[in-house]
């Protein structure tokens, strides 16, 4: 039970089924190399699969560390299992051979080695791994169920989300961790061409300073920074800088991004859903900074190296889903894991002219 990190598991009952699942390990163990067969070096491997989450700023985590994964195994065909939503901005990935939605252990089975690479519920994919009989189990063991993992990693709980895969890859290929966190995204030229004919048809002034702004968040229970505080710091933003504003989201996303333009005191474009994702990102690369709550456009702006402010959400851990580039600005203080009144009381007290001044800043110059 010495691999189990009690901080990183918040609740009791989790707690315990951690410890239960340490106690039976000399049982678990046995059963699932007798089920797997032997585990093999990672120079001998020729099929992996890439287990973890489907959320766009997960998938987008993960792609830092790629480029040293497909060096270190050139002869491994590399298999990203997510929703096909996200798999498009893997699409033109040249370090992931394949992309694959899974949600049943048929899915995986023929794999070499599995990368199980939530850090949060590593859990599912590490028992789905193991009854589909994939020798090589790649894992976090820090909530428990080690005897299901041929190749245990430290979670070393908490650090920056993208660095616990840069820590697993890193175990992996025998190298240190030291790479760069930020995302990486290969936009192709209908990209580029699909996100210039959207600029043109939203009539947003080019010559000027362009913001763009997402203020939407698709985590249900995540409470999010006012949408009036987002208007007023888009409103003092314009009138300091004189930039041009654009609010951006899917097209679920219309009818709020439609009520919030016309609540502004500043002109506002909206643009909702009319790109495909990879052409997004090459609209983000033609603006100068995003505005944006914890959400995927944060990450895929990483990716393409436009400076972000974005607002953090709160009740999470700070250090995990903190600032992991140098382009980013995160404008919450130092609050966590906070209730929703508290989460509301410190939104509260998050002005909205500190914000703007942060974005002034970040507006390449």
């Amino acid at each position: 039970m010495s691999e189990l990190e009690p901080a990183s598991i918040r609740r009791a009952r989790n707690r315990a089924g951690a410890i239960l699942s340490e106690w039976a390990a000399p049982l678990l163990a046995p059963l699932a190399r007798a089920h797997c067969g032997s585990p093999t070096p990672p120079a001998d491997w020729r099929s992996l699969v890439i287990l973890g989450s489907s959320h766009i700023g997960d998938v987008m985590f993960r792609t830092a560390s790629l480029p040293v994964l497909r060096r270190a195994l050139p002869q491994c065909h590399i298999t990203y299992a997510c929703e096909p939503f996200a798999a498009e901005l893997l699409a033109t990935n040249p370090n992931v051979d394949a992309t694959r939605h899974v949600d049943r252990v048929e899915h995986l089975r023929g794999f070499d080695a599995a990368l199980c690479t939530n850090h949060i519920a590593y859990h599912r994919d590490l028992v789905m791994a193991t009854r589909a009989g994939i020798p090589n189990r790649v894992a976090f063991v820090h909530k428990g169920l080690s005897a299901l993992a041929t190749r245990r990693v430290r979670a070393d709980y908490p650090r920056p989300a993208p660095a616990y895969t840069r820590a697993m890859v890193a175990a992996v290929t025998g190298t240190e961790p030291t790479w760069a966190l930020t995302p990486q995204l290969f936009l192709a030229d209908d990209d580029v061409r699909e996100a210039d004919i959207a600029r043109h048809t939203t009539e947003i002034d080019t010559a000027r300073p362009l913001i763009a702004c997402t203020l939407t968040n698709r985590q249900p229970h995540t409470r999010t920074w006012p949408v009036a505080a987002y208007l007023r710091t888009l409103e003092l933003v314009a009138r300091e800088t004189g930039a041009a504003i654009v609010l951006c989201g899917s097209a679920n996303d219309a009818p709020v991004l439609h009520e919030a333009a016309a609540a502004c005191a500043v002109p506002c474009q909206v643009l909702a859903g009319g790109l495909r994702l990879r052409a997004f990102a090459a609209f983000l690369r033609r603006c100068d900074v995003l505005l944006s709550t914890d959400s995927g456009p944060r990450h895929i702006a990483n990716a393409v190296g436009t400076p972000v402010v974005f607002v953090r959400s709160l009740n999470v851990s700070r250090v995990e889903i903190g600032a992991y580039c140098e382009t980013e600005i995160d404008a919450c203080g130092d609050d966590e894991w906070l209730s929703p009144a508290a989460q509301d009381a410190a939104f509260a007290r998050l002005q909205p002219e500190y914000v703007a001044g942060l974005i002034a800043q970040a507006i390449p110059r």
